[in-house]
């Protein structure tokens, strides 16, 4: 039996506060429970309100909410989980004050906005008064739509991801960077490639190209000073050969240095070392995080794992006693198979839904298990198995990265697979993290999924 039902002719007092988050301004809108039962189109008329997103805009809020009550128990408030930073202040200021506030997934909002506005173009005042729909059919009509409390995030949760999303985004950008200074350097220093073998845009050689921008200028240096450069960055093998370096230089076929490619070569190295230098203070910074938590022990089994991989789980996946199982927490990783059809094909693929960090890092794991691992594992074989099946490899990868959340020590089970030998590092090539972690057992293969 619906709200209406239970109260018959008598209606309380009940406002349905819908609330779009913006980056300079907000949009608010409050419709009473008396203007939905009317039944006509009133509500979609409903006055809203912009406010900016500063201590201002709140009190703007506040006055309009008030007009309606003073009360904040009278008011069931909606929002969308996409507003993040934008809509901290806001969400920290209603939950103070009492409101009850929930979210709604932004794809129930589009689907009502497209039947409710058909034809008309999105707009913030239409997804406010949408939200406040939304809230009404499900309390006072009894149509089912999943709402979720809003709670803010754990600060030190949010900053470690935050920090982890950072690492990841200066590693691409340095890469990218490398990629340049590597190109260059194959037209204006083509042996330079024949000492350092590993990689031309580490930092040993980065950072002497920094000093010493042209071969020229290379082979007329000294070699102490050459030495003294390479043993700082800790190319200590190369430094003992920083004659044969400098006997290159002289005989080198490389371009004669024109101004486009002495001025791009100076701000690539000078990129390039500045963020080298902000990369390892911010891996620092997570170390030193992730020591601090209690929960770290937990997961320090997992294979081919570093600092930020780690990171990412334990902030993304928060309180583990928000799932019931692990197969609920699977899920929210987005490896699971969900069935798509299509008239009469029906078809199953992966869910594309899902925690994108969590997905992410779970793939960063299983690539080196299933490709790079030497010897078998559990991983490794459920990856070959679901190849013979005839699954292409980017179909077969979601299942071992599910297999790798289910058996996650998060849990407390330890049931990772030994891995035998660890990755070399080889010199120039950016890991994540710290050493290899072995886990304390082995996954039987009648515990994978299949």
């Amino acid at each position: 039996m619906t709200l209406l039902e239970r109260l018959g002719a008598g209606l309380p007092t009940r406002y349905y506060l819908g609330v779009d988050v913006g980056y300079k301004e907000h949009v608010a809108v409050v419709v009473s429970l008396k203007t939905f039962v009317r039944g006509d189109d009133r509500w979609k008329r409903a006055r809203c309100v912009h406010f900016p997103s500063t201590r201002a805009g709140l009190r703007k809020l506040e006055s309009y909410l008030a007009r309606f009550s003073t009360d904040p128990s009278q008011f069931l408030g909606l929002c969308e989980p996409t507003g993040g930073y934008y809509g901290a202040t806001v969400f920290q200021s209603l939950l103070d004050q009492g409101y009850d506030m929930n979210l709604v997934e932004n794809a129930t909002v589009s689907r009502m906005r497209k039947q409710l506005f058909p034809g008309l173009p999105k707009t913030d005042e239409m997804d406010g008064r949408v939200m406040a729909r939304i809230g009404y059919l499900h309390e006072a009509v009894g149509e089912e739509f999943t709402l979720r409390p809003l709670e803010l995030a754990n600060p030190d949760d949010t900053h470690l991801l935050a920090l982890c999303r950072d690492s990841w985004k200066i590693s691409t950008i340095i890469t990218r960077s490398r990629n340049q200074f590597t190109q260059l350097m194959a037209a204006t220093f083509p042996e330079l490639k024949t000492f350092f073998t590993g990689s031309v845009s580490s930092l040993a050689p980065v950072s002497l190209m920094a000093a010493y921008p042209t071969p020229a200028l290379l082979a007329a240096a000294p070699q102490e000073e050459v030495r003294e450069i390479l043993w700082k960055t800790g190319a200590y093998h190369h430094a003992k050969r920083a004659s044969e370096l400098c006997v290159l230089a002289g005989d080198s076929s490389g371009l004669l240095p024109d101004p486009g490619r002495v001025w791009r070569q100076e701000w690539l190295t000078h990129f390039l070392l500045t963020n080298f230098e902000y990369q390892a203070a911010l891996d620092r910074r997570i170390k030193l995080l992730l020591e601090q938590r209690d929960d770290y022990q937990l997961i320090t089994t997992v294979p081919y794992s570093g600092p930020n991989t780690l990171g990412i789980i334990l902030a993304a996946t928060r309180d583990v006693a928000n799932y019931s199982n692990y197969r609920k927490y699977v899920t929210y990783t987005g490896y699971f198979a969900g069935l798509l059809k299509s008239q009469s094909i029906d078809r199953t693929k992966m869910s594309k839904r899902g925690n994108r960090d969590l997905k992410r890092a779970y793939f960063q794991i299983s690539a080196p298990l299933v490709w790079f691992d030497k010897g078998n594992n559990p991983y490794k074989e459920l990856f070959q198995r679901k190849m013979a099946e005839g699954k292409e490899w980017y179909k077969a990868m979601p299942f071992v990265c599910a297999a790798l959340a289910r058996h996650s020590p998060t849990f407390g089970r330890q049931s990772l697979p030994q891995v035998q030998r660890p990755l070399r590092r080889r010199e120039g090539v950016q890991r994540d993290g710290a050493s290899t972690c072995l886990g304390r057992g082995v996954v039987g293969l009648g515990d994978l999924p299949r």
